[in-house]
């Protein structure tokens, strides 16, 4: 019984671990267009301007919504709890 319950904690340790890191990865794609040091490019916003709440409520609106943009067609593919996960990081919690 001992050696399944090992198993069972590595193997969720394993993937939790792997969705933090898909997470940190996806933010450093985020970085590519919108800068995290409160500095705004001309047409893309910072994402530190906006508040954490702001922030996941704007991206479930580009996830729920049927624009055809950039950020929507991102966004399509995240769950909330990714979103959630995103936002921890980008506003370091």
């Amino acid at each position: 019984m001992k050696k399944i319950s090992v198993y069972f904690i590595l193997f969720f340790f394993k993937y939790a671990v792997a969705d933090n890191s898909v997470s940190n990865l996806i933010v450093e794609n985020c970085t590519s267009c919108h800068n995290l040091n409160n500095v705004n490019n001309k047409n893309i916003p910072s994402l530190k301007n906006l508040s954490k709440k702001e922030f996941i409520k704007i991206m479930r609106q580009y996830k729920d919504g049927d624009q055809n943009n950039v950020m929507s067609r991102i966004s399509k593919v995240l769950t909330n709890q990714d979103i959630e996960n995103l936002s921890r990081i980008i506003y370091d919690e």
